[in-house]
Protein backbone atom coordinates (compact mmCIF):
# COMPACT_ATOMS: atom_id res chain seq x y z
CA UNK A 1 0.00 0.00 0.00
CA UNK A 2 2.32 2.25 0.86
CA UNK A 3 4.55 1.60 -2.68
CA UNK A 4 1.42 2.39 -4.24
CA UNK A 5 1.07 5.90 -2.85
CA UNK A 6 4.95 6.33 -3.45
CA UNK A 7 4.09 5.82 -6.81
CA UNK A 8 1.45 7.71 -7.24
CA UNK A 9 3.28 10.82 -5.96
CA UNK A 10 5.52 10.29 -8.28
CA UNK A 11 3.30 10.33 -10.87
CA UNK A 12 1.36 13.22 -9.69
CA UNK A 13 4.48 15.08 -9.56
CA UNK A 14 5.83 14.03 -13.00
CA UNK A 15 2.17 15.35 -14.29
CA UNK A 16 2.28 18.19 -12.27
CA UNK A 17 5.88 19.52 -13.89
CA UNK A 18 4.97 18.65 -17.29
CA UNK A 19 1.97 20.76 -16.85
CA UNK A 20 4.12 23.88 -15.69
CA UNK A 21 7.02 22.69 -17.89
CA UNK A 22 5.45 22.29 -21.31
CA UNK A 23 3.96 25.90 -21.59
CA UNK A 24 6.98 27.11 -20.75
CA UNK A 25 8.66 25.20 -23.88
CA UNK A 26 6.34 26.46 -26.22
CA UNK A 27 6.56 29.75 -25.26
CA UNK A 28 10.33 30.08 -25.51
CA UNK A 29 10.15 28.05 -28.96
CA UNK A 30 8.17 31.03 -30.24
CA UNK A 31 10.03 34.37 -31.02
CA UNK A 32 9.90 36.71 -28.22
CA UNK A 33 7.88 39.63 -27.68
CA UNK A 34 10.00 42.95 -28.02
CA UNK A 35 9.52 45.49 -26.02
CA UNK A 36 9.01 49.40 -26.91
CA UNK A 37 12.55 50.65 -27.54
CA UNK A 38 12.85 54.66 -26.54
CA UNK A 39 16.33 54.98 -27.97
CA UNK A 40 18.46 57.93 -26.53
CA UNK A 41 21.58 57.77 -28.44
CA UNK A 42 19.50 58.30 -31.74
CA UNK A 43 16.44 60.27 -29.74
CA UNK A 44 14.11 57.39 -31.71
CA UNK A 45 11.15 55.16 -30.31
CA UNK A 46 11.30 51.83 -32.00
CA UNK A 47 8.63 48.86 -32.09
CA UNK A 48 7.32 45.52 -33.75
CA UNK A 49 4.36 44.82 -35.01
CA UNK A 50 4.14 41.56 -36.04
CA UNK A 51 7.66 41.34 -37.56
CA UNK A 52 7.32 44.61 -39.16
CA UNK A 53 9.12 47.50 -37.74
CA UNK A 54 7.91 50.55 -36.99
CA UNK A 55 9.76 53.87 -35.62
CA UNK A 56 9.89 57.70 -34.84
CA UNK A 57 11.92 60.33 -34.53
CA UNK A 58 11.93 61.96 -30.59
CA UNK A 59 11.90 65.51 -32.18
CA UNK A 60 8.63 66.17 -33.34
CA UNK A 61 6.78 63.26 -31.78
CA UNK A 62 3.07 63.30 -32.47
CA UNK A 63 1.57 62.07 -28.59
CA UNK A 64 -2.16 62.26 -27.58
CA UNK A 65 -3.43 61.73 -23.95
CA UNK A 66 -7.65 61.11 -23.59
CA UNK A 67 -9.35 59.80 -20.84
CA UNK A 68 -13.49 58.85 -21.33
CA UNK A 69 -15.79 56.75 -19.39
CA UNK A 70 -17.50 53.51 -19.57
CA UNK A 71 -20.78 53.04 -18.07
CA UNK A 72 -22.49 49.60 -17.50
CA UNK A 73 -25.20 48.63 -14.97
CA UNK A 74 -22.86 46.66 -12.80
CA UNK A 75 -20.10 48.59 -12.16
CA UNK A 76 -21.43 52.25 -13.05
CA UNK A 77 -18.97 54.60 -14.92
CA UNK A 78 -15.34 53.76 -14.69
CA UNK A 79 -12.59 55.58 -16.14
CA UNK A 80 -10.35 54.81 -18.95
CA UNK A 81 -7.30 56.96 -20.28
CA UNK A 82 -5.11 56.13 -22.97
CA UNK A 83 -1.67 57.87 -23.58
CA UNK A 84 -0.64 56.96 -27.58
CA UNK A 85 2.17 58.31 -30.33
CA UNK A 86 2.31 57.99 -33.50
CA UNK A 87 4.76 55.37 -35.38
CA UNK A 88 5.46 54.89 -39.18
CA UNK A 89 6.55 51.70 -40.83
CA UNK A 90 10.14 51.37 -41.94
CA UNK A 91 10.01 51.67 -45.38
CA UNK A 92 6.80 52.79 -46.21
CA UNK A 93 6.24 56.02 -43.95
CA UNK A 94 2.88 56.85 -45.13
CA UNK A 95 1.86 53.17 -43.39
CA UNK A 96 1.10 54.85 -39.89
CA UNK A 97 0.03 53.38 -36.31
CA UNK A 98 -1.36 54.49 -32.62
CA UNK A 99 0.78 52.84 -30.29
CA UNK A 100 -0.90 52.87 -26.80
CA UNK A 101 2.14 53.41 -24.29
CA UNK A 102 -0.27 53.50 -21.13
CA UNK A 103 -1.23 49.76 -21.12
CA UNK A 104 -4.46 48.41 -19.95
CA UNK A 105 -6.57 51.93 -20.22
CA UNK A 106 -9.09 51.00 -17.39
CA UNK A 107 -8.42 53.03 -14.32
CA UNK A 108 -6.07 55.90 -16.10
CA UNK A 109 -6.87 59.18 -15.29
CA UNK A 110 -5.59 61.98 -17.52
CA UNK A 111 -3.19 63.26 -14.49
CA UNK A 112 -1.39 59.70 -14.56
CA UNK A 113 -1.20 59.86 -18.33
CA UNK A 114 0.50 63.07 -18.15
CA UNK A 115 2.95 62.06 -15.57
CA UNK A 116 3.71 58.74 -17.28
CA UNK A 117 4.66 61.92 -20.50
CA UNK A 118 6.39 64.02 -18.47
CA UNK A 119 8.80 60.93 -17.12
CA UNK A 120 9.30 59.93 -20.73
CA UNK A 121 10.48 63.50 -21.63
CA UNK A 122 12.83 63.31 -18.45
CA UNK A 123 14.27 60.15 -19.71
CA UNK A 124 14.83 61.08 -23.31
CA UNK A 125 15.40 64.56 -23.04
CA UNK A 126 18.19 65.10 -19.72
CA UNK A 127 18.08 61.46 -18.50
CA UNK A 128 18.81 58.58 -17.95
CA UNK A 129 19.16 59.66 -14.19
CA UNK A 130 16.99 62.21 -12.38
CA UNK A 131 14.91 63.24 -9.36
CA UNK A 132 11.30 63.89 -9.05
CA UNK A 133 11.38 67.30 -9.87
CA UNK A 134 12.74 66.51 -13.15
CA UNK A 135 16.41 67.28 -12.65
CA UNK A 136 19.22 65.65 -13.89
CA UNK A 137 21.19 63.96 -11.71
CA UNK A 138 24.62 61.99 -11.87
CA UNK A 139 23.33 58.71 -10.61
CA UNK A 140 20.31 56.86 -9.84
CA UNK A 141 18.23 58.48 -7.21
CA UNK A 142 15.90 57.27 -4.98
CA UNK A 143 12.62 58.04 -7.29
CA UNK A 144 14.62 56.12 -10.11
CA UNK A 145 14.99 53.56 -7.85
CA UNK A 146 11.69 53.05 -6.74
CA UNK A 147 9.99 53.32 -9.97
CA UNK A 148 12.61 50.53 -11.75
CA UNK A 149 11.52 48.21 -8.50
CA UNK A 150 7.67 48.67 -9.30
CA UNK A 151 8.25 48.30 -12.83
CA UNK A 152 9.94 45.20 -12.26
CA UNK A 153 7.41 43.33 -9.78
CA UNK A 154 6.82 40.10 -11.59
CA UNK A 155 3.73 38.05 -11.08
CA UNK A 156 6.34 35.45 -8.60
CA UNK A 157 6.56 38.98 -6.85
CA UNK A 158 3.01 39.63 -5.98
CA UNK A 159 2.31 36.10 -5.49
CA UNK A 160 4.87 35.73 -2.40
CA UNK A 161 3.84 39.40 -1.09
CA UNK A 162 0.34 38.12 -0.50
CA UNK A 163 1.82 34.71 0.92
CA UNK A 164 3.42 36.91 3.60
CA UNK A 165 0.21 38.66 4.93
CA UNK A 166 -0.58 35.62 6.76
CA UNK A 167 2.64 36.01 8.69
CA UNK A 168 2.45 39.51 9.12
CA UNK A 169 -1.09 39.09 10.55
CA UNK A 170 -0.03 36.26 13.02
CA UNK A 171 2.83 39.36 14.12
CA UNK A 172 0.22 41.90 14.61
CA UNK A 173 -1.36 39.48 17.04
CA UNK A 174 -5.14 39.99 15.61
CA UNK A 175 -5.66 36.61 14.17
CA UNK A 176 -5.78 35.16 10.53
CA UNK A 177 -8.33 36.49 8.47
CA UNK A 178 -9.82 34.59 5.93
CA UNK A 179 -8.24 36.73 2.67
CA UNK A 180 -4.86 35.98 4.41
CA UNK A 181 -5.67 32.37 4.53
CA UNK A 182 -6.96 32.12 0.72
CA UNK A 183 -4.02 34.38 -0.32
CA UNK A 184 -1.90 31.65 1.48
CA UNK A 185 -3.69 28.73 0.10
CA UNK A 186 -3.58 29.62 -3.10
CA UNK A 187 0.48 30.61 -3.61
CA UNK A 188 0.74 26.76 -3.52
CA UNK A 189 -1.65 26.56 -6.53
CA UNK A 190 -0.59 29.37 -8.38
CA UNK A 191 3.41 29.58 -7.58
CA UNK A 192 4.30 27.10 -11.04
CA UNK A 193 2.64 28.87 -13.02
CA UNK A 194 3.62 32.24 -11.62
CA UNK A 195 7.45 30.36 -11.36
CA UNK A 196 7.08 29.36 -15.31
CA UNK A 197 5.89 32.80 -16.00
CA UNK A 198 8.89 34.77 -14.70
CA UNK A 199 11.76 32.09 -15.90
CA UNK A 200 9.72 32.49 -19.70
CA UNK A 201 9.65 36.50 -19.64
CA UNK A 202 13.41 36.74 -17.85
CA UNK A 203 14.51 34.68 -20.91
CA UNK A 204 12.78 36.37 -23.65
CA UNK A 205 14.47 39.71 -22.49
CA UNK A 206 18.02 38.27 -23.28
CA UNK A 207 16.60 36.62 -25.92
CA UNK A 208 14.93 39.58 -27.64
CA UNK A 209 17.60 41.99 -28.27
CA UNK A 210 18.94 39.65 -30.77
CA UNK A 211 15.54 39.26 -32.56
CA UNK A 212 15.43 42.78 -33.70
CA UNK A 213 16.44 43.65 -37.43
CA UNK A 214 19.93 44.82 -38.10
CA UNK A 215 19.86 48.09 -38.13
CA UNK A 216 18.16 48.71 -35.27
CA UNK A 217 20.41 46.59 -33.66
CA UNK A 218 23.19 48.43 -34.89
CA UNK A 219 22.01 51.54 -32.99
CA UNK A 220 21.10 49.95 -29.88
CA UNK A 221 24.99 49.09 -29.55
CA UNK A 222 26.50 51.69 -27.45
CA UNK A 223 29.17 52.25 -30.07
CA UNK A 224 26.75 52.16 -33.04
CA UNK A 225 26.01 54.38 -35.31
CA UNK A 226 23.83 58.02 -34.13
CA UNK A 227 21.94 58.21 -37.27
CA UNK A 228 18.14 58.22 -37.11
CA UNK A 229 15.98 55.45 -39.55
CA UNK A 230 14.40 58.35 -40.63
CA UNK A 231 17.52 59.83 -42.43
CA UNK A 232 19.04 56.45 -43.43
CA UNK A 233 15.16 54.69 -44.88
CA UNK A 234 15.25 56.07 -48.46
CA UNK A 235 19.23 54.83 -49.30
CA UNK A 236 18.64 51.86 -47.22
CA UNK A 237 15.44 50.53 -49.11
CA UNK A 238 16.83 51.27 -52.48
CA UNK A 239 19.67 49.28 -51.36
CA UNK A 240 17.91 46.46 -50.88
CA UNK A 241 15.89 46.79 -53.39
CA UNK A 242 18.86 46.82 -55.58
CA UNK A 243 20.34 43.91 -53.90
CA UNK A 244 16.52 42.25 -55.14
CA UNK A 245 16.74 42.92 -58.38
CA UNK A 246 20.30 41.68 -58.72
CA UNK A 247 19.24 38.32 -56.77
CA UNK A 248 16.43 38.00 -59.13
CA UNK A 249 19.19 39.03 -62.52
CA UNK A 250 21.35 35.86 -61.11
CA UNK A 251 17.88 33.67 -60.75
CA UNK A 252 16.81 34.73 -64.21
CA UNK A 253 20.61 33.83 -65.27
CA UNK A 254 20.63 30.95 -64.41
CA UNK A 255 17.58 28.97 -64.37
CA UNK A 256 16.74 26.88 -67.98
CA UNK A 257 14.83 28.33 -70.46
Amino acid sequence: MVGESSGLDWVLLSLSFLIMALPAVWELSRPPSLPIVFNRRTQEIYYDLKGELYHAPWDGIEAVAYEYSIVNQYSGAIAHGNLEVILQKFGAPDSRIALNLSGVPSGKRMHTLVGMWEYLKCFMTIGPWFDERGEKTTTRSSFIEEGLKAGDASSLDLLMEERSLIGREKQEGNGVSGTAFIHWLGSYFFFPVALGEFCVQKIDRMRSKKHWPEVVQERLDPNGPTTRLIDIEENYMAQKQQQLNDLHERMRKTLPR
